[in-house]
């Protein structure tokens, strides 16, 4: 009988024991334990087991006559009609016409009185502010109005009679009082146009010549408030093309591609114009359209409404190096570096307002880089009286529109020159 070689039977075993465990790690029948990956390189975690419900639980299972209730809870019958319901109904839609402005509910009387307490109405004659006047001989030819007539006016060949709201944008408009302050309340609420001409019940071409002069009132009887302590500069590029013929501009250009991704910081030219940012840490703001943000664009500006004094925080720009060649106190954060906030020193305050006015802009469904300047404005009036009610602040603009040059703004409106008065910094005017 032959011997028995364990030393090769051993060797095969252990062959054998060793093809068997690759064999298994690459079907996946085992796994070690130092954590297997899968494909993509990804750890393979442990697979979650979904219990199937056994064939006899039917405990969560909804009957279609549970279904059925479940919907007829969540969509009720409509009540049955009945002369009480009717009337009802009358009464609602009869509140719903006449409240739909609010200001339906005051007296025409009322909104009158209120728009003369506010322009400051008197006998003195608004244009050339003689105290001579007297009485027109038809002194009611408007309904709650008193026209009188200035002799100095009339021995230099002027118009020589005038009422209580005569050289502010209110002069000879068809719109009655409680029209106005409730256009003025729906316009710094941030309506939309043709929101406005719903609600009044009036063509949108009158809605807009209203929200026109509203917008011209702001930007010509903006105030200059001196920025002091820390202010925050920063800058934001919107999108404004031109629309149509805005400002009797033809369009020299090929047709904009969705979504403009131009390299680059955005300029005017590029239909990208960047609005400059300067907010005082105490709440007033000042956004200005410019045509670039360079050094030399920008650096009048900054010194006509800063004060010396003050401490300014920028992101490293170097739009702003000449800061402290001024004496101005300047700190930045490093925003590519990953640096927002450095105890006092951030530019958070500015920035948190750039969501906020896409917002605003938003519901005008794009806005012509023209007449950018007016919406801005909008904002930033709004901003820096965002303390108050929107009674109080309709009543502030209505102030400023009884403030305003009434006769030059609606000349610009009917000749259409509203552009004229719109300014970008760095931009010559328009014409």
């Amino acid at each position: 009988m032959p011997s028995i070689d364990w030393e090769i039977i051993g060797k095969f075993a252990i062959f054998s024991l060793a093809l068997w465990v690759l064999i298994s790690v690459w079907m996946g029948l085992f796994k070690p334990v130092y954590g297997a990956r899968g494909k993509g390189g990804q750890k393979r975690g442990k697979k979650k087991r979904i219990q199937k419900p056994k064939q006899g639980d039917q405990s969560k299972k909804l009957s279609h006559a549970e279904l059925e209730a479940t919907v007829r809870r969540m969509f009720p019958e409509p009540p049955q009609t009945t002369e009480r319901s009717r009337a009802r109904e009358a009464v609602v839609t009869l509140v719903k016409h006449s409240a739909r402005g609010l200001f339906d509910l005051l007296p025409e009387e009322s909104c009158v009185s209120i728009l003369k307490r506010i322009a400051g109405a008197g006998s003195d004659c608004p244009r050339c502010g003689g105290n001579q006047t007297e009485k027109s001989k038809d002194a009611h030819y408007r309904q709650y109005y008193r026209r009188r007539r200035c002799p100095d006016c009339q021995t230099q060949g002027q118009t020589a009679t005038f009422y209580e709201l005569t050289g502010t944008i209110f002069e000879n408009s068809h719109l009655s009082a409680r029209q106005w302050l409730w256009g003025i309340f729906l316009f710094v609420s941030g309506c939309s146009t043709l929101e406005i001409a719903t609600e009044l019940h009036v063509n949108l071409k009158t809605a807009q010549r209203m929200v026109t002069l509203l917008h011209l009132t702001l930007i010509t009887c903006r105030y200059r408030f001196s920025l002091n302590g820390q202010v925050e500069f920063d800058e934001v590029y919107l999108i404004g093309g031109l629309k149509g013929r805005a400002g009797k501009l033809h369009l020299d250009r090929p047709p904009r591609k969705r979504g403009l991704r131009l390299p680059g910081r955005g300029i005017w030219e590029t239909d990208k114009v960047p609005i400059l940012g300067l907010v005082d840490r105490q709440g007033y703001i000042y956004l200005v359209p410019c045509a670039n943000v360079q050094s030399d664009t920008i650096r009048p500006l900054i010194e006509y409404l800063t004060d010396q004094g003050a401490t300014i925080y920028t992101d490293e720009y170097n739009i702003y190096n000449f800061l402290r060649r001024l004496g101005y106190q300047h700190h930045t954060v490093n925003h590519s570096q990953g640096e927002y906030a450095r105890g006092p020193v951030h530019v958070n305050t500015v920035e948190g307002l750039w969501s906020l006015l896409r917002d605003h802009l938003r519901i005008h469904r794009g806005v012509s880089k023209l007449y950018l300047p007016l919406y801005v404005m909008r904002f930033e009036f709004l901003t820096n009286r965002r303390a108050l009610t929107r009674w109080q602040q309709m009543l502030e603009l209505s102030a400023l529109a009884a403030q305003a040059d009434g006769t030059r703004l609606r000349w610009l409106v009917r000749e259409k020159q509203i552009h004229t008065v719109c300014p970008t910094l760095g931009l010559g005017q328009v014409v």
